[in-house]
């Protein structure tokens, strides 16, 4: 489910401070040819009115008039705050982010940390919700830096550490995402927003990271407290939000009824609201269609997908990642009816739609690695004492030439044998994927389409077709893809799952994973040159591992050579 930012609200550059900074009256001017004349007449008020409303061509002569009747650096800056906050209160993100880059000039003129302060917050709001990761990101981390020398508890609750939750989780970087979100809950307790609408706001991203990881009873937890705060305040979109992933819960505990009965109450509470989400609607009703397809109900699935699957991601403002999922589901059910043809079509919009959005994720991997090592430094730097490091500096100096010349001829020598015997196995390495990818290519020109190996357990035959389902899927890239969480997908326990897996794929569980992971690393290092400039720690956490000396560790075990030799030699080639 996607979640919407949390929106500081104290914003003291307010439009009614910029009413009172009229300085001056005795100004007129005229817009030859746009049919704009005697602005004196106007008022503030008027003059941002007329901002919001015009046509971009006639911003210009507005935005002027105000300038000249704000004074100072710091009253320009809150006319541009305001213009911000107006513009994304109606989703013009475009407009937004244009009016508050002009205001961080102004305020940083003005030496006013709280206007960067707010500037940056609402920038990296607007960028967040138009899915600009990237952008959004920088923004988050330009106010963790200046809330971090000011003590400003409050934003660090409510705004920067949920939102950067967000990013990691679109990431699939649940570890960080929720080290953020429990940064963010041991604070809000001490901050005006307790028990508001951003608390609320806060517990559904806090719930969504533990969805994610399958902490299902903590997601109950904290969606219950969830609710009982939307309650109080008749908070409706949170009471959808939070009745949809309860409803989310009892479906991936495969109590559907259970399940369908918070998902119609979610849909009830949307439907009487006067809320036009798209993303509620989509969620709603994929739950409900994925219920139903669970109790082979497939053609309630497909006229649940139905109202949702005419949703276009045309908007390059909006990510609707859920739609990846309904036109896998609505493919599914397709299939499962004999529709061949509809079940071809919506596989092909599946994929199309997949890959828009794998685009779209690749873009900001490496700039959050950047960014953590960045800060890292900063605080590692800040810890230590700089005359104690300054008296160690010699020693440590001298210690290292001695050691450093002592080995580098024996360094020299190891590193010469070493690049010989990578050479080596490299070539063999690529030999082997040139073979497979040919023989993959002719047993594809002769194989006889709808023949299978026949597998007498019936029970057997349906854990590998899901095994085979969920590799086309590629789960076994997830962080908590193990082997109770595999052994629920293909609905058998872990102790039969691991048994069929020794038998049937002739190695262990674990094994089993890491061959597929290293399998997919070697082919789409090889063709995807987007991937090879990913750092090995953003790669292996791509594959769904946890550290980049496992993924090393596996990947040289399997291949012979390290990722990072492997990724060179593919380059010169």
């Amino acid at each position: 489910m996607i979640n919407f930012p949390l929106i500081h609200k104290s914003y003291l550059g307010s439009l009614c401070t910029l009413i009172v900074l009229v300085l001056s009256s005795g100004y007129t001017a005229f817009a030859q040819g746009s049919g704009i004349s005697n602005l004196k007449k106007k008022t503030n008020t008027e003059l941002i009115h007329e901002i919001v409303e015009t046509a971009v061509k006639d911003h210009k002569v507005y935005e002027q008039e105000l300038l000249r009747r704000s004074g100072t650096d710091i009253e320009k800056a809150a006319f541009y705050i305001e213009l911000g906050r107006v513009f994304l209160a109606q989703d013009n993100y475009e407009l937004c982010t244009y009016y508050l880059k002009k205001g961080i000039a102004y305020a940083e003129s003005a030496k006013d940390t709280q206007k960067l302060i707010r500037i940056y917050t609402l920038l990296g709001n607007s960028e967040l919700i138009a899915w600009h990761n990237q952008e959004a990101l920088d923004a988050y981390y330009k106010v963790l830096e200046i809330t971090q020398k000011q003590g400003d508890v409050d934003h660090r609750a409510v705004i920067i550490h949920p939102n950067i939750a967000i990013i990691r989780r679109r990431m699939k970087q649940f570890d960080q995402a929720l080290e953020a979100c429990n940064k963010a809950l041991a604070i809000i307790p001490y901050t005006e927003y307790n028990n508001q609408r951003d608390h609320v706001n806060l517990l559904t991203i806090v719930s969504e990271v533990h969805l994610d990881l399958q902490h299902y009873d903590t997601v109950l937890k904290y969606v219950d407290q969830g609710l009982s705060i939307s309650n109080t305040l008749g908070y409706k979109d949170g009471l959808i939000d939070l009745y949809t992933k309860k409803g989310a819960v009892y479906f991936y505990k495969q109590d559907y009824e259970q399940s369908i009965q918070y998902l119609k109450t979610a849909d009830r509470i949307f439907k009487e609201s006067t809320i036009k989400s798209k993303t509620f609607s989509i969620n709603i009703n994929y739950y409900l269609a994925s219920c139903y397809a669970a109790q082979k109900e497939y053609e309630k699935a497909i006229n649940q997908l139905q109202q949702i699957t005419d949703i276009t991601d045309t908007d390059e403002r909006k990510n609707y990642t859920r739609l990846v999922d309904a036109y896998e589901l609505m493919a599914f059910s397709y299939g499962e009816l004999g529709d061949d043809k509809n079940s071809s079509d919506w596989y092909r919009k599946y994929g199309e739609l997949y890959k828009k959005y794998q685009e779209r994720k690749d873009e900001v991997v490496n700039t959050i690695y950047e960014k953590d090592t960045s800060i890292l430094g900063k605080q590692i730097e800040t810890l230590e004492d700089q005359k104690a490091k300054e008296k160690r500096t010699a020693i440590y100096f001298f210690i290292l030439f001695v050691a450093v010349s002592g080995v580098c001829v024996f360094i020299l020598y190891r590193y010469k044998k070493k690049q010989q015997s990578n050479k080596e196995s490299f070539d063999k390495l690529l030999k082997k994927i040139n073979q497979l990818e040919k023989s993959s290519e002719e047993q594809s020109k002769h194989k006889e389409p709808t023949r299978e190996v026949i597998i007498d357990d019936q029970k057997v035959t349906e854990i590998l077709k899901g095994l085979k389902r969920l590799e086309r899927q590629e789960f076994f890239l997830n962080t908590d893809c193990s082997l109770r969480s595999m052994a629920k997908k293909v609905k058998t326990n872990a102790t039969y799952l691991s048994k069929i897996i020794n038998t049937h794929k002739g190695v262990t569980y674990n094994d089993y994973i890491n061959n597929l992971r290293i399998d997919y690393a070697v082919n789409r290092i090889k063709s995807d040159k987007k991937f090879r400039s990913f750092s090995i720690k953003s790669i292996a956490t791509e594959l769904g591992y946890k550290s980049d000396y496992s993924f090393a560790k596996h990947f040289k075990s399997k291949t012979g050579i390290n990722p990072s030799y492997y990724i060179k030699r593919i380059e010169e080639i």
